[in-house]
């Protein structure tokens, strides 16, 4: 089954002025800090306030560094509909499901490919340990 890749970019208005949000490989590394772990993600977002709240203002401060929160934009000088927050936030789950559920399909194929020397390489392991005792 192939894995449809999020759109690279997301459009929202942010009082009255469209912004792109391009997910760049720094913003994305910094989200990925801040995730526990990818089954937990979407109900995390939806959960956690202070996980939300975070993602919601890091993709809105744009592909710029932030060292500190002050950094970032203030929550409550954003004029957003609600509904394209919402968007907003599951545009950022997708694209974290998606290096996910990508990065595993791919580390099978290897293990795959490789299987038959996983297997020997383990058996002398166990015939040298057996060996030894």
């Amino acid at each position: 089954m192939e894995i449809q890749k999020p759109s690279r970019t997301f459009d929202i208005t942010v009082g009255g002025e469209l912004q792109t949000i391009t997910m760049s490989y720094g913003l994305f590394n910094e989200i990925m800090r801040v995730v526990p772990s990818p089954e937990q993600i979407t109900q995390l977002i939806v959960t956690d306030p202070d996980l939300r709240d975070y993602v919601i203002r890091r993709m809105l401060t744009g592909n710029k560094r932030v060292t500190k929160d002050e950094d970032m934009v203030d929550p409550f000088e954003l004029d957003i509909d609600m509904d394209r927050i919402d968007d907003l936030v599951t545009w950022v789950a997708e694209h974290v499901l998606h290096f996910f559920m990508k990065s595993a399909e791919k580390t099978a194929k290897i293990g795959e490919r490789y299987q038959g020397q996983i297997e020997a390489l383990t058996q002398s392991s166990q015939s040298l340990l057996g060996a030894q005792n």
